[in-house]
């Protein structure tokens, strides 16, 4: 089953897909994926690290003012104040490291199937190929619980492709096109990860 490039909305013009790394065309060609639909590259992960350790340590090094300056003053509420900006910051630190290791990846969706890449590794899946679909969610009982964090294809035989939801600068998000073939196939797409209770894939 093929999928033709989805049609702009009046007025707007969308912008060709770029073209994708030889590795990437040969590994569609080779499973015979027709002809490109969309793509998407992800963040810079060298970038998300650098806005993680800022907004940590200026998170950490706020909270330590906090708590400087409530035991000058002998005021017990601003400590309390300041342990969990510390934590905060620890916390998105952490973020930041992880998604350094995430490494470069990219996205590209074809007639009859897939193609991602992380760090030059390049994974393939046929539509036919595809189970389920997902829609990996954040979950707590914060303000994000319910964002969209990633997609992961599942196919048959227990693969797990995980998309990213989040784009670097400049490119288009093709998650809604994803859902949309894989509802085109049939196939299930459903909420997943910590908003469901599910903390592993």
């Amino acid at each position: 089953m093929t999928y033709p490039p989805a049609t702009p909305e009046p007025g707007f013009a969308a912008p060709p897909p770029q073209a994708p790394p030889d590795e990437v065309l040969q590994a569609a060609a080779s499973r015979q994926f027709g002809s490109l639909i969309a793509g998407q590259r992800g963040t810079n992960p060298f970038g998300n690290l650098a806005f993680g350790l800022g907004g940590g340590i200026a998170l950490i090094a706020g909270g330590a003012l906090v708590a400087w300056v409530g035991s000058l003053i002998d005021f017990r509420p601003l400590a309390l104040l300041a342990c969990p900006m510390i934590v905060i910051g620890l916390v998105v630190i952490v973020y930041a490291v992880m998604a350094l290791a995430a490494g470069f990846t990219a996205t590209y969706l074809f007639e009859n199937g897939l193609v991602h890449t992380k760090n030059k590794k390049v994974d393939a899946v046929a539509w036919t190929e595809v189970d389920e679909l997902w829609l990996w969610k954040a979950g707590g009982n914060t303000a994000l619980a319910g964002n969209l964090l990633s997609y992961y294809v599942v196919t048959f035989d227990g693969r797990k492709v995980v998309v990213e939801s989040a784009v670097g600068k400049g490119e288009q998000p093709l998650g809604p096109r994803l859902e949309q073939i894989v509802a085109q196939l049939g196939r299930p797409v459903v909420d997943s990860g910590p908003y469901v209770g599910k903390m592993r894939p």
